[in-house]
């Protein structure tokens, strides 16, 4: 029997294999490395803020400093706020 009809036992892609999210679904996009920190702090701002709503105050979150595209100093202050039904 040659080494190419023995079925291997082990290793190669099994369903359900693989690191699990705390959400429902994800996907996978490219992100000028410099604004890297900015939407990681954006996605833990919004984790932070997921009871909000009208019986709670806005968020706002401490100012994140980066620099533009263009190299211009910035900063980005995250807000998250309940929609208030009429």
């Amino acid at each position: 029997m040659s080494m190419s009809e023995v079925k291997k036992q082990h290793g190669g892609a099994r369903p359900g294999a693989g690191r699990k999210t705390k959400y429902a679904s994800t996907v996978v996009t490219r992100v000028p490395e410099k604004y890297l920190d900015v939407i990681k702090a954006l996605i833990h701002h919004l984790d932070e803020c997921e009871m909000v709503d009208r019986n709670y105050n806005d968020m706002v979150s401490e100012p994140i400093f980066l620099r533009s595209l263009k190299d211009k100093p910035q900063a980005v202050i995250f807000k998250v706020s309940a929609i208030k039904k009429t």
